[in-house]
């Protein structure tokens, strides 16, 4: 961890403050002051590029978007107080809460969600994200593909109202705006302070990361930390606390030795720690459940691991997979078994689907047929997953025996740096992942359209099946909400039954240690919400 001497720390804080031109942040009280660790180093401090949860959940506490979610997983507006829908269901038009002002004082005004967006699909900003979250607005991908100097379907009507067509219908569309791509960012605190791209200031570091949130950024200490302050202007209502504290700890044991000594108010729990923590008369206490819309998963790269693109080899790791064994042993039966891709909670869902039940034989059978009997000639598999994840390791290692044990193949494992990890799967050269996929909204196409279909994105493992596609792009167009749940759920299906892309695990369900002091947290299906209503009382 890199140290600071005092003096360094406060005149580099106060050079944040003075250059972003925000008013000058209140030092948060160490007595209302929320702390917990991100448990990787912020990946970026930019909306427009953040992919991974643990980042996300630290800057929507700083930046907002027109729609965002409730504890009842219910999307709800937010710096949009309406919008209205248009008979034909392609343009939406929002009417902005007035008032609201950015971290440095200025009036949101429509204009801002137009340059917002637009810089968000700037091609010289290289999101890896516009193009999967903003790629439905008419125009959004001609701008990302330099065919346009705008983006065509984003228009300002007036100072308080903004209106924006897509492409066809789209019953998830609006869903789509709580991922942070579509929040608002300041304008000039960028030109003024954000780190060059192309001869221009684009991309927001800390120093510019201004947003509408109930917090603020008021320092950033790499490897260290980051802090956040109230927003004491929040269009919500002044936070209740006067701040929040995010040390960076990548280690899970340290982080739980930090909750038990007092360093830190919540943490998570690996598994490894459950059964000790359970019977502990005050952890035990202070333990909390959270179901969570996200699935975890083995993935299979058809492109870089030959034997891969034999459908019969995919299907065999699939049956050799005791999924139930790693979930009750690895995981001390916490998180709920995965049969299919669609998690509970999530628009598609289906509870009777059985999946590709755990049967060794079968899997031997497949194998054989593939041309690998007893495993002989398969080359060494590479099971990569992120670094100093417990949970992870455990579940890995399980994997790792039984292929072994059922089908004589050979795995390693290999841990990676989060952020390596996520530059990797970009590059789409790792050829056996286990990984999570949680969800940006609650529906199905964020898991199939998403990451499944031919040349989306997110699709990492080279999967394309025609049939597939076809279920996928009719269902994204199907207005009627029945007929979209049984075409996704048909789609489902053809994916894990048929051709195995992903051998999924379980479903995620968070343990969390609560200190009792902690009030007023709200939750969803998408994990904490912003601390608005979170509050210290000692």
């Amino acid at each position: 961890m890199k140290k600071h001497p005092v003096c360094i720390i406060f005149i580099l804080l106060l050079a944040v403050l003075a250059g972003c031109g925000k008013r000058q942040a209140t030092v948060p009280s160490s007595q209302n002051v929320l702390r917990y660790a991100l448990t990787a180093e912020p990946t970026t401090f930019d909306p427009a590029l953040v992919r991974d949860g643990p980042t996300i959940d630290l800057l929507f506490q700083v930046f907002e978007g027109l729609v965002q979610w409730d504890e009842h997983n219910r999307l709800v507006p937010n710096l949009a107080e309406r919008w209205e829908i248009s008979p034909d269901g392609r343009t939406y038009t929002f009417f902005l809460k007035r008032g609201v002002k950015f971290h440095n004082g200025r009036e949101v005004t429509a204009q801002d969600f137009k340059y917002s967006i637009e810089r968000a699909c700037d091609p010289a900003l290289a999101s890896p994200v516009s193009p999967t979250y903003l790629n439905d607005i008419v125009g959004a991908l001609d701008k990302l593909n330099r065919r346009a100097n705008e983006v065509k379907g984003v228009q300002i009507v007036d100072k308080y109202t903004l209106r924006m067509t897509i492409d066809h219908p789209k019953a998830y569309f609006l869903a789509k705006l709580t991922y942070p791509t579509a929040y608002v960012v300041c304008k000039e605190a960028i030109e003024q302070n954000g780190d060059e791209v192309g001869g221009r200031r684009l991309r927001i570091n800390e120093r510019c990361a201004i947003g509408t949130g109930p917090f603020q950024i008021q320092q950033f200490l790499p490897g260290s930390q980051v802090v956040l302050s109230a927003n004491k202007a929040y269009h919500g209502g002044v936070p209740r606390l006067d701040g929040i504290e995010r040390p960076i700890v990548l280690d899970a044991s340290t982080r739980h030795a930090m909750y038990e000594r007092g360093d830190l108010d919540m943490v998570d729990v690996q598994k490894g720690d459950l059964l000790r923590d359970q019977q502990d008369p005050v952890l035990s206490k202070q333990l909390r459940t959270f179901d969570r819309a996200a699935v975890f998963y083995l993935g299979l790269n058809q492109n870089v691991f030959p034997p891969f693109r034999d459908r019969r080899v995919r299907q065999a790791l699939a049956y050799a997979t005791d999924k139930e064994a790693i979930v009750k042993v690895a995981l001390m039966g916490v998180p709920q078994k995965a049969n299919g891709i669609i998690p509970p909670g999530v628009l598609g869902h289906d509870p009777n689907f059985k999946g590709i039940p755990y049967n060794p034989d079968k899997a031997r059978q497949l194998l054989a047929q593939a041309g690998y009997p007893g495993g002989k000639g398969f080359p060494t598999l590479t099971l990569t997953f992120r670094e100093k994840t417990p949970d992870l390791r455990r579940a890995a290692e399980m994997i790792k025996e039984q292929y072994r044990k059922e089908l004589g193949i050979n795995v390693e494992l290999r841990e990676m740096e989060w952020g390596a990890f996520l530059d990797a799967l970009d590059r789409k050269e790792l050829p056996f992942v286990h990984l999570r996929w949680a969800a940006d909204y609650l529906d199905a196409q964020n898991f199939l359209s998403v990451m499944l279909r031919t040349g989306a994105p997110e699709n990492v493992v080279g999967y394309s099946n025609p049939r597939f596609d076809a279920l996928c792009d009719q269902a994204d167009r199907e207005q009627n909400e029945q007929k979209r749940i049984q075409l996704y759920r048909q789609a489902e299906r053809i994916a894990v039954q048929e051709d195995v892309p992903w051998i999924t695990l379980y479903f995620q369900r968070d343990v969390e240690l609560i200190k009792p002091y902690v009030k007023g947290i709200r939750d969803s299906l998408m994990g904490h919400l912003p601390h608005v209503t979170t509050y210290i009382e000692r």
